[in-house]
């Protein structure tokens, strides 16, 4: 984007036509540092944020639909700058404690007036290998962003959509699908071990059944390691056919134990955060304009449910 100036008379031509992809240096103690950055010439969009509680929210927690979070630029709220260089920029240069010796800023110009907006948007996923489509996603996000009127199968407190282990019993769905035909979708070709049936006559695949084999054993309490992991060497036995199988999905009178409780799994799933940012009423010493469109910031974060932290 070329913008038109006046600057005491005379004519100037501001290229703000940046990529839009931002990043962001989280290792200052007090302050956020967003910036955009391009080669030829070495220039940068840098926005800087105090670290408080609500603009810390900002790459964790999804704002209300149209209702942008707004923050006044000033020298305490927000501060917007336009600098060039000397010398092009490598990655994260910007996030450096002590700046390199042979980088300095050749023109720093910052706004003194105007506004930030802000809206969040986020997306969870267990990484289970079921889309949440097909994990009985429903309702509409609470304030954190989560769907809790969703299917929850284990009634764990966690909706399926972001529980790595819909049933609870330590086996992780990724591990009880079966995925050969490349539709996601693990309901068209379920792997159902005791070919039980739920009410109406539908299948209960492994993925959704606490007792996979149907011994009445529960899966989790066929551990004999008590490692938390139905599914390691020491597991194994021999079936009637000489092969190994795992305990857990094998129905025999000879591995009937019940071993002690080992607890349950403490998974995790990923939260994308999508902080869209656009500056309003910008007033610098060289540009004053309407609107700047400043880019999208994408954080990935692993998040541990509260349920495991209790």
């Amino acid at each position: 984007m070329f913008i038109v100036a006046c600057d005491d008379g005379d004519i100037l031509t501001v290229d703000l036509d940046f990529e839009g992809n931002l990043e962001r240096c989280d290792n200052f103690e007090e302050y956020h540092l967003i910036y955009d950055t391009r080669e030829d010439p070495s220039e940068s969009l840098i926005l800087i944020l105090p670290k408080n509680n609500a603009n810390n929210a900002l790459f964790t927690t999804p704002t209300p639909v149209g209702e942008p979070v707004t923050i006044d630029i000033s020298s305490t709220n927000a501060r917007f700058l336009f600098r060039t260089y000397n010398r092009n920029l490598s990655d994260s240069e910007l996030c450096d404690i002590v700046p390199p010796y042979d980088l300095s800023i050749a023109d720093n110009y910052e706004a003194f007036d105007g506004q930030i907006q802000i809206t969040v948007t986020v997306v969870d996923d267990d990484n289970d290998g079921v889309p949440a489509e097909f994990e009985g996603l429903a309702g509409e996000p609470y304030e954190d962003g989560i769907y809790w009127d969703s299917l929850d199968t284990d009634q764990d407190g966690l909706p399926d959509y972001i529980d790595k282990d819909d049933d609870n019993d330590n086996v992780l769905t990724i591990d009880e699908i079966d995925n050969t035909d490349g539709d996601d979708d693990p309901t068209t070709n379920p792997l159902n071990t005791d070919g039980d049936l739920v009410l109406g006559g539908d299948e209960l695949p492994d993925y959704l059944d606490s007792d996979d084999d149907g011994d009445n054993i529960p899966t989790y309490l066929e551990d004999v390691d008590g490692d938390q992991n139905p599914r390691d060497l020491s597991n194994y036995v021999v079936d009637e056919f000489g092969s190994d199988i795992f305990r857990y999905l094998y129905n025999h009178e000879d591995y009937l134990d019940t071993y002690p409780d080992p607890g349950k799994r403490v998974t995790t799933y990923t939260r994308t955060v999508t902080t869209s940012i656009t500056i309003v009423g910008i007033d610098l010493e060289i540009l004053r304009t309407t609107i700047i469109d400043f880019g999208t910031l994408t954080t990935t974060l692993e998040v541990t449910p509260s349920i495991f932290l209790d």
